[in-house]
């Protein structure tokens, strides 16, 4: 008994290698430490009574999300294959967030960023610190909406693609093949069995009220009986 091993067969990637992954990596780097920087914030926001605007809100919902939405495509792209349209409508969501976030953060933070993170403009070396963080949150989220944007417009272009080209058909495991049926060849067998058995009843037929039946003509001869006297008997 041989043993065969079952490999799983997974889709070929549309996606160019190096684009798809330099961009992830972009989208996850930028997701990670907007992510950290929100989580910061709100956290001291929280432990002094303040409310959290919705900037923050919204920062860290698409920081999440954006890690969510990495971690389940990267399992997809390993395991099964990456559908394009899938990818696609992630990344459109993702791309509203991050425009949404980068939109209010500009305006919210303008002021801030605007200005030099000098200690005579922020009193102390924590407002120092305050505001280059408040930088470094405007790039991060500068490089997370341009990185998504762009992974949007490649997730369009291999979605084209792969929609000119047609759909991709997975071929039968070697080491799986069923028993091979051959419905085409068993036709003409059929059909020369019928063939064969009606010819040999038609042959049949035909030598039966021909030369191998008995002709009717060897019982029309005489039976009688004669004897010596001339007798008959029937």
């Amino acid at each position: 008994m041989t043993l065969r091993s079952k490999k799983t067969k997974v889709a070929p990637s549309s996606y160019p290698r190096l684009p798809f992954h330099a961009l992830r990596t972009a989208q996850l780097l930028s997701a990670l430490v907007v992510g950290g920087i929100m989580s910061f914030f709100i956290w001291h926001l929280t432990h002094d009574h303040w409310p959290t605007p919705w900037t923050f809100i919204v920062l860290m919902s698409v920081s999440l999300l954006t890690v969510a939405v990495l971690t389940t495509t990267i399992i997809l792209h390993c395991c099964f294959g990456l559908n394009p349209r899938l990818n696609l409508a992630f990344n459109l969501t993702l791309f509203v967030l991050w425009a949404l976030g980068f939109s209010l953060l500009s305006w919210w933070a303008s002021g801030t960023l605007r200005d030099a993170c000098a200690a005579p403009r922020w009193n102390d070396d924590v407002g120092v610190m305050v505001c280059r963080i408040y930088k470094a949150l405007f790039a991060f989220t500068i490089v997370g909406f341009v990185s998504t944007s762009l992974a949007f417009l490649l997730d369009i272009y291999v979605f084209k693609r792969a929609t000119r080209l047609g759909k991709y058909n997975a071929m039968h495991d070697p080491d799986n093949k069923p028993a091979a049926h051959t419905p085409v060849m068993m036709a003409p067998l059929n059909a020369s069995h019928q063939g064969l058995a009606g010819y040999n009843a038609q042959q049949g037929v035909g030598r039966a009220h021909s030369g191998y039946a008995v002709p009717e003509e060897q019982f029309g001869y005489d039976t009688t009986y004669r004897g010596g006297a001339g007798q008959q008997m029937h």
